[in-house]
């Protein structure tokens, strides 16, 4: 129920940022908001709409990044990607690698890693904690289906999360966790 909550107040920021979208009050609302949920796509969205929406600012810019709850969740290179953004003196383009799918006023590129198209981050550990809770619990099938789901989906995240959590627990992984892990190590490879 309070992600629920959280989640109606990330869109009613949204539409506000939709109907003013050079707005700073309007983003930074929208940004607490997505600091509410679950995963990181939410907040790295609304900090790409913040960029698209106004004009660099990179006092504002260094201290939105600082603040302990962006700070905390913000993958690093995506924090200094943004700053760097700022400091340039130009807007974030239409169409940008640091776009998700929780964007408004931004579209994510196509110039990113294939799994990156067809999986999110937040999409890859649930998946990874998922499987590996069904694994763990004897779960027949799973296996299986996972390891179609990261080949069929190049999931490489979800793949190496799993088979790093399920290693860790003292698994031997059989010999189609090998040879999926050829496959995606071939997609990844130039």
């Amino acid at each position: 129920m309070q992600q629920l909550r959280a989640r109606e107040r990330f869109r009613l920021a949204g539409r506000h940022v939709l109907r003013t979208p050079a707005e700073r009050a309007a983003h930074q609302l929208r940004i607490a908001a997505a600091c509410a949920l679950m995963g990181t796509e939410p907040l790295q969205g609304a900090l790409a709409d913040f960029w698209y929406g106004c004009a660099p600012a990179p006092a504002l810019a260094s201290s939105v990044l600082a603040a302990p709850a962006v700070r905390e969740r913000l993958s690093p290179f995506i924090g200094a990607a943004l700053l760097a953004q700022s400091h340039s003196g130009v807007r974030l383009t239409r169409i940008t690698t640091l776009a998700t799918r929780w964007c408004l006023l931004v579209s994510p590129s196509l110039d990113v890693p294939s799994r990156a198209v067809l999986c999110g981050v937040d999409d890859s550990r649930a998946i990874a904690a998922a499987a590996v809770a069904c694994i763990a619990a004897g779960s027949t099938g799973t296996e299986t289906d996972f390891l179609a789901h990261c080949l069929g989906a190049r999931d490489v995240l979800a793949f190496m999360l799993a088979r790093r959590t399920l290693q860790r627990q003292g698994w031997v992984l059989d010999a189609r966790w090998d040879h999926a892990m050829e496959q995606l190590q071939s997609e990844v490879q130039p």
